[in-house]
């Protein structure tokens, strides 16, 4: 059965995603050794492990876009959580130059992957957490991980570290989007984010969704697993 979508939509989230890509490939021309061994902002992550996750994450996508494309539910790691981990340990402590490469080769893969598909957008993938989703929701999905985890490189003198490096276009998408999922997921009759966090500036109600931040008095989001 064909999953419907969103064209207009779906556009707007692959150029958006698109140029969220050229961003971070321009700020990583000045990447340096020294800057891959620093923590990230997550926890027991280097700036090594962000980029590395940031390339695998993008060949995931590639595998799942091909794999619609061939009428079959492809899996996002072959091999589970545990192999998505070695392969970012295994990565994580390569050179500046390394880490550039991937992540240029990656980004380079999914723009490939999402223009050659056709009959792809109608099908689903499986992500590593075991929900099946939408191959048109992929695009947004990878926007939204090459944004956050940019902010998570926690490197200023690049202009990659926190939210404030996230791009308008995709604060906007994505807050629409996570709004939505929280009000249908929330009991009947209410239609709108709980007014301490409808008081934020959009990034910051992002932050929230997203479950980065906790707001005195309100339950976390719990929209991403």
């Amino acid at each position: 059965m064909e999953t419907p979508f969103d064209p207009t939509a779906l556009n707007r989230q692959v150029e958006g995603l698109a140029r969220a890509h050229q961003r971070l490939l321009s700020s990583l021309a000045d990447l340096t050794d020294e800057m891959i061994a620093r923590p990230s902002r997550l926890p027991k992550w280097s700036v090594g492990h962000v980029l590395a996750h940031i390339e695998h994450q993008g060949d995931s996508m590639v595998r799942l876009v091909d794999a619609a494309e061939s009428g079959s539910v492809g899996e996002q790691y072959p091999g589970g959580m545990a192999a998505r981990v070695d392969a970012i340990e295994r990565d994580a402590v390569r050179s500046a130059d390394d880490h550039v490469r991937g992540v240029r080769r990656s980004i380079y893969a999914v723009e490939g992957a999402f223009a050659r598909a056709r009959d792809a957008w109608y099908g689903r993938g499986l992500m590593v957490s075991g929900v099946e989703v939408p191959i048109s929701d992929l695009p947004l999905r990878r926007w939204r991980e090459v944004e956050v985890h940019c902010a998570d490189l926690g490197l200023s003198e690049i202009d990659l570290d926190g939210p404030s490096c996230w791009s308008a276009d995709y604060v906007r998408e994505d807050l629409r989007v996570m709004t939505m999922m929280y009000v249908s997921r929330t009991s009947m009759g209410r239609s709108h984010l709980p007014e301490p966090v409808a008081r934020l500036e959009p990034a910051e109600r992002l932050v929230w969704l997203l479950g980065r931040v906790v707001v005195d008095g309100v339950e976390p989001a719990r929209l991403l697993g």
